[in-house]
């Protein structure tokens, strides 16, 4: 996030406060809806309060960017007529069953059960699913950038450095931050990863996840075992965003998503 977004916090009044300096113009100062107790709402409107008397003090609007249901609600109720709120498809961000994802039962996953066979029945014993540990990191990394060379172009550059860099530091901290995932090694190497971490007792986000494409039905291999290797009391999969990739928008979708958790800009 520092690298793509410049995020810059601060904490007050029992309110974190995002500024995304990369994201601001000289018309615009772009903030997260401050997070605390929205339904304190004389403290949540100081909150806004605050961060209106900082744009303004650059001589420039507010843009919120990433509103939540409940924060467009309570702009529309005490802002009324201050802020243009839109929906962004793009940045909606697939929820699923871990369950579904995990078993593949019923008719609507029968083609990824047939998937999930067919690699199965190709690497036989020659693959093996493993938690991820800091003895994969420098592989990982080093898989990571061969990766990036099949995409890399003049449009990605910078968003595939800043993703580089998260992984890095997510590496870095990786305990401390309370990560962890899986890797699935073919012929005792790395052919894919991927790691998250718990939001709460029931919902697990998944940050990142890269394969080698060679190996077919990879990433349907790598998505079902992520569901299996999560943690006990896990319910819900937040797979993120598809930031309006045709093709990571068609793959998400065939994965049945039980909600999209849309956000709005304003």
């Amino acid at each position: 996030m520092k690298e793509k977004y410049g995020d810059c916090y601060a904490i007050q009044d029992g309110f974190l406060f995002i500024l995304r300096a990369k994201r601001c113009t000289q018309k615009e100062r772009v903030y997260l809806f401050p997070l605390g107790d929205i339904q304190d709402s004389p403290a949540c409107s100081r909150a806004i309060d605050l961060i209106i008397d900082d744009a303004h003090s650059h001589g420039s609007i507010v843009r919120f960017e990433t509103i939540t249901e409940n924060s467009k609600n309570f702009l529309s109720e005490h802002y009324k007529e201050r802020f243009l709120i839109e929906e962004k498809r793009d940045n909606s961000e697939y929820i699923f069953s871990r369950e579904k994802i995990a078993k593949f039962e019923g008719k609507e996953y029968e083609e990824k059960r047939w998937e999930i066979h067919k690699f199965q029945k190709e690497y036989k014993d020659r693959f093996e699913i493993k938690p991820l540990s800091s003895a994969h990191f420098d592989e990982i990394i080093s898989f990571t950038k061969k990766w990036y060379e099949n995409f890399t172009s003049p449009e990605t550059q910078a968003q595939l450095f800043a993703e580089e860099c998260a992984l890095k530091f997510a590496f870095e901290h990786f305990d401390d931050l309370g990560l962890d995932g899986i890797v699935i090694l073919v012929d005792n190497k790395i052919a894919a990863y991927a790691y998250g971490m718990s939001l709460n007792q029931t919902m697990y986000d998944g940050f990142m996840e890269k394969a080698d494409r060679s190996y077919k039905y990879i990433y349907q291999m790598l998505n079902h075992s992520v569901a299996q290797y999560c943690k006990e009391g896990i319910e819900w999969l937040n797979w993120e965003e598809d930031l309006g990739h045709e093709g990571l928008r068609k793959m998400k979708l065939s994965y049945k998503p039980i909600a999209l958790l849309r956000y709005r800009k304003g």
